[in-house]
C-alpha cells in the first residue's frame, strides 16, 4: 500500500479514537493497537507521534486539528469536542475545484442514465449550493457533450441489478439494419458507454457466444429466474479490453493494425491515442508518421478510419485495408449521384 494512502487512514483512524464518546482521551498505545488492529501491521510511537504533527501542522493537509494530550487522564483529546477531520474547512482553492467538479457532475445528471444516480448528483449539488454559494459565478463554465432522453436510458438501473444479481434477462431488440423486432435472452456481464451511448454486453442464447447490444434498441425487458451462464475465465472483460469500440467485426481476432497518417493528423493521433495498444514505430523526415495498433478490428475503428481518410492510409492487414477501400468508393458514388 502506498504510504501517502497508508497514512491518510492512519489519520482517520486517529481521529476517530480521538473523537471517541465511548472511550474517550486514547493513550498512545490505545492509538497504536486501533492502528495495527485496521491496518493489518505493527506501528511504532514515532510513526503516530508523527501522524499527530502533520494532523496539526501540516498546511497542505489543511486539518490543523486541535490536539493536545492530558496528562491527569494520560490521552489525548480535541480541545474543540466537535472537531473532526471529516468536517474540516476546505480553502478557498478546494472550494473552487469542488464547483467545477459539481459543474461537470451537473451536466451528467440530466443524462436519466439512472434513477439512483440523479438523486445522488443531486444531493451532491444541493449539499455544495448550501454550505458553498455562488459568488459572482453568473453562468456555468463547463458544458460536457449529453444526450438527454435517449431510449434505454430508463432500463439502466434495471440491468445493474441484474448484473450484480446475475440473473438473465429477457427483452425484445430492434436490428437498425434489418428492420425487425427478435426476441433475446441474455446473461448479462457488463454495462459500456462509447461515444455517449450505452450498450449491455453479455452471453446471448441466440447466439452461443458474448455479443452487444444497444440500449436504445431494448424494449420490455424481464428477468428470468434461472440459472446464470457466469464468464468465469473473464472473457469479455478481456475481449473489450483490446476492442476501439462496441462491435467486433465477426471472426476476428486480435492483430497488428498499421497505418500512415499525415504530420497534421500524426499530431492528432499522438494527442488522443486511439487505443492503449497505438504504438509510433516510424516517423518521416517531412513528419508522414507510422502506427499501430494490436486491436480486434471492430465497425467503430472502420468509421473512424472513414473519417480520417483524407489524411490516414491503412497499410495491414490487407482485409481491412480493402474493407475500408469498398467503404469510401461506396460513400464517394453515393455523392457522385
Amino acid at each position: 500500500m502506498p504510504a501517502n494512502k497508508e497514512a491518510y487512514l492512519r489519520y482517520h483512524i486517529i481521529d476517530a479514537c480521538i473523537s471517541s464518546k465511548y472511550k474517550p482521551y486514547p493513550s498512545m498505545q490505545d492509538i497504536i493497537d486501533a492502528c495495527s488492529e485496521k491496518l493489518g501491521k505493527q506501528f511504532n510511537v514515532s510513526t503516530i507521534q508523527k501522524d499527530i504533527k502533520a494532523m496539526k501542522e501540516d498546511e497542505l493537509l489543511n486539518y490543523h486539528a486541535p490536539i493536545k494530550y492530558s496528562k491527569s487522564h494520560e490521552g489525548y483529546y480535541y480541545t474543540d469536542k466537535d472537531f473532526t477531520i471529516k468536517m474540516v474547512n476546505l480553502s478557498e482553492n478546494d472550494i473552487d475545484t469542488l464547483k467545477t467538479a459539481v459543474d461537470i457532475l451537473s451536466n451528467y445528471s440530466k443524462m436519466n442514465v439512472s434513477t439512483n444516480f440523479a438523486n445522488a448528483v443531486d444531493k451532491i449539488l444541493a449539499s455544495v449550493k448550501e454550505n458553498f454559494p455562488e459568488k459572482g459565478r453568473a453562468k456555468r463554465i463547463i458544458q460536457t457533450d449529453t444526450t438527454e432522453n435517449h431510449h434505454g436510458f430508463e432500463f439502466f438501473d434495471f440491468f445493474i441489478d441484474a448484473i450484480k444479481r446475475k440473473l438473465p434477462v429477457s427483452f425484445i431488440h430492434y436490428s437498425y439494419s434489418n428492420r425487425a423486432f427478435k426476441s433475446n435472452i441474455i446473461h448479462p456481464y457488463f454495462l459500456k458507454e462509447f461515444k455517449n451511448n450505452w450498450y449491455i454486453i453479455g452471453f446471448s442464447e441466440q447466439h452461443q457466444e458474448i455479443r452487444t447490444f444497444g440500449l436504445d434498441r431494448v424494449y420490455d425487458p424481464i428477468k428470468l429466474n434461472r440459472s446464470f451462464h457466469d464468464d468465469t475465465e473473464g472473457v469479455a472483460d478481456m475481449y473489450f479490453k483490446n476492442i476501439y469500440g462496441v462491435y467486433p467485426i465477426k471472426g476476428r481476432k486480435v492483430e497488428k493494425v498499421v497505418f500512415k497518417t499525415s504530420p497534421l493528423m500524426a499530431d492528432y493521433i499522438n494527442a488522443h491515442p486511439i487505443h492503449s495498444s497505438q504504438t509510433k514505430p516510424h516517423e518521416y523526415a517531412r513528419g508522414v508518421t507510422v502506427f499501430t495498433l494490436n486491436i480486434i478490428p471492430s465497425f467503430e475503428l472502420l468509421n473512424l478510419f472513414m473519417s480520417y481518410s483524407h489524411s490516414l492510409e491503412v497499410d495491414s492487414p490487407l482485409w481491412f485495408k480493402q474493407l475500408l477501400t469498398t467503404n469510401i468508393a461506396k460513400a464517394h458514388r453515393i455523392y457522385e449521384d
